[in-house]
């Protein structure tokens, strides 16, 4: 039979227990939504740059100094790089929190 303080002391971890699984999907939740939500903003403004017109210009040799970028001409593909690239941090640092997170759980779990 166990004294009070034991009920006592099992009640507490329970509710921790059942605290940290609320937390955890509360956070899987959140990194989902700012998932979908990222993607959502790629697709959309990957098909808004679909829908500019382009504008096909004769390139003049002698008239081209430095620059690729100078006629404008290329400006839909350096902002889908840049979102791209961008896409590609976002996901990067959201799965190494994720699986930082999971180790820090089994390392949890193998303690109790």
């Amino acid at each position: 039979m166990r004294t009070s303080e034991e009920r006592v002391e099992e009640l507490h971890r329970r509710m921790n227990t059942v605290r940290e699984k609320e937390l955890r999907r509360r956070a899987y939740t959140m990194y989902t939504a700012a998932g979908a939500i990222g993607l959502s903003v790629v697709i959309l403004l990957a098909l808004m740059l679909s829908r500019l017109p382009v504008a096909v210009q004769t390139i003049d040799p002698g008239g081209t100094a430095a620059s690729i970028f100078a006629d404008n001409a290329a400006l839909g593909y350096v902002v889908i790089a840049i979102v791209a690239f961008a896409l590609g941090i976002f996901l990067t640092i959201l799965c190494f929190r994720l699986k930082k997170r999971m180790d820090k759980e089994k390392h949890d779990d193998r303690k109790s």
